[in-house]
């Protein structure tokens, strides 16, 4: 047996020469054409659906992090984590289920019995009609202290039905972190409201100051819940880029600071104590860098907007902001819905890379399912994000995309393209003033046009639509279920134009 090498005497001197030799980015560049076998570097640049271009080789001397104003995490502006334990801490597994189906109750406890942490209630509920049965769908998960997450475009009446749930439960209101969901402008957006015409800017504003002065209340009564929503998934599903759902998401927050803070018949608050009544919600899509990157975007543009109204983000105050992602219904596909449980998994996995507090994983057969999704479906929703909380352990690393030099140069890149858009839509009059006028419609019919013409250009390929399809899954589409999915702004799938030229061939 040969001898044990005698260990250096001198501190240090075992790690004094590690042998590597400085290597340059020409140094980089010249391996990476070399791999490319002739081909030119440029031949790997690419540009994504919103105009931000991708480098093929990213280095320290381009796109370092020295200099970077993202800070640490939990510090402003909060690119890395909204606070200083963010993405070290996991996340909250919320599932989506409809209280007007019968088996919703034993689907709900068989969730919360298995790992599921809060219920978000879809949308499509009467709060007068189906109160009991919001009771018996989550009346026992509330009780046990599992979170309840009314889907954004509530009313105040869809709030109360659930605070007097929760009441009738017992709830202590000091720890309950329910989400209340209220959003008259998602509401507007994806059809649900019956109350408020879209096409009128002032109803529409309207609407959102009398909701804003009931959140006041709402809060008392349940300090530490939220009642107030901005949900740019809406948007997204409606054909928004990922830069075009953040601006919307932005002056969504901003009219909720507007109609909290200045306006006449509202609360009158302070805008740190209007924006901790908010809470965002995001679409997450199928490539995970984009939404690392969108929700490390939003928390610095949010960042932005607080500090422009006075509020002091380097002490915290009004912040942080609370996230939750929900993946994405327009990226879902009818044909070989098989492939829709990949695209949740790198969705969860770039929303849980970019720190948010919550996640909602639709059941891979939303789309295909005739009625609605199956056991299946919500099961592999749940342990969708189960498996990457608890197995592969996504959630024990604090801020694991920070110092990347790809996501901090596509976080820098979203914010600016996200800010831009934000700003033609404060310039416009404000969210509600571009929905009313038909111009956000019009911005969303041209991004989806982009899209559509990228996918038919085989530019961006939708696995089992429009490259390896499998012919057998190649079937009658629901017509009703197209429609129960949207209204207004509406649903638009990428896939749907492609999937109906199969049916058609």
């Amino acid at each position: 047996m040969p001898a044990p090498e005698t260990v250096p005497s001198q501190p240090g001197s075992l790690f004094a020469d590690p042998g590597f030799a400085d290597v340059t980015e020409v140094d980089w560049e010249a391996a990476a054409r070399g791999a490319l076998r002739g081909q030119p570097l440029s031949s790997l640049q690419t540009m994504l659906i919103d105009g931000i271009e991708t480098a093929p080789l990213y280095s320290p001397h381009r796109h370092g992090t020295e200099g970077n104003l993202a800070g640490i995490p939990g510090d402003t502006p909060y690119v890395r984590g909204a606070t200083a334990a963010s993405g070290g801490q996991g996340w909250e597994v919320r599932q989506i289920h409809d209280v007007r189906r019968p088996g919703t109750p034993d689907a709900v406890t068989v969730d919360t019995t298995s790992g599921v942490d809060a219920v978000t209630v879809a949308r499509g509920w009467s709060a007068e009609d189906d109160a009991d049965a919001l009771a018996s769908c989550i009346g026992d998960a509330a009780a046990a202290g599992v979170t309840i997450h009314l889907q954004a475009g509530t009313s105040p009446a869809h709030a109360g039905a659930l605070l007097e749930v929760l009441r009738r439960q017992r709830c202590e209101p000091g720890r309950n972190r329910s989400w209340l969901g209220v959003d008259p402008i998602a509401a507007a957006a994806c059809g649900w409201s019956a109350d408020t015409d879209p096409g009128d800017a002032n109803e529409l504003a309207a609407a959102v100051e009398r909701a804003a002065l009931s959140a006041t209340d709402l809060a008392e009564r349940w300090p530490q819940g939220v009642p107030l929503e901005a949900d740019g998934s809406v948007f997204a599903d409606a054909g928004a880029t990922d830069a075009s759902e953040l601006a919307a998401t932005l002056a969504t927050g901003v009219a909720w600071l507007r109609a909290a803070c200045d306006a006449p018949a509202g609360p009158g608050l302070d805008p740190a104590a209007a924006a901790r009544l908010v809470g965002f919600t995001i679409s997450a899509g199928p490539d995970p860098f984009v939404v690392t990157a969108k929700c490390r975007a939003l928390r610095m543009c949010w960042a932005r907007v607080l500090s422009a109204c006075g509020v002091d983000i380097v002490g915290g105050t009004g912040l942080p902001l609370r996230l939750h992602a929900v993946t994405s219904t327009a990226m879902l596909s009818e044909l070989d819905p098989w492939v829709n449980m990949l695209r949740a998994t790198t969705a969860t996995f770039g929303a849980a890379n970019g720190g948010v507090d919550a996640i909602t994983v639709r059941p891979f057969d939303t789309v295909s399912a005739a009625a609605a999704p199956s056991a299946l479906g919500w099961r592999v929703a749940a342990n969708t994000q189960l498996i990457l909380r608890h197995e592969s352990r996504i959630g024990s690393v604090i801020d694991p995309a920070g110092g990347s030099w790809y996501v901090e140069d596509l976080t820098r890149s979203m914010a600016s393209a996200s800010w831009d858009r934000f700003r033609n839509i404060e310039a416009a009059g404000g969210i509600c003033a571009v929905m009313a006028s038909g111009e956000l419609e019009a911005s969303l019919s041209a991004e989806r046009e982009h899209r559509d013409e990228r996918i038919t250009a085989g530019e961006r390929v939708l696995v089992g639509v429009t490259e390896f399809v499998y012919p057998t899954e190649v079937g009658a589409t629901s017509e009703s279920n197209r429609s129960k999915l949207g209204a207004s702004l509406g649903v638009h799938r990428w896939a749907a134009p492609y999937e109906a030229g199969a049916l058609e061939s």
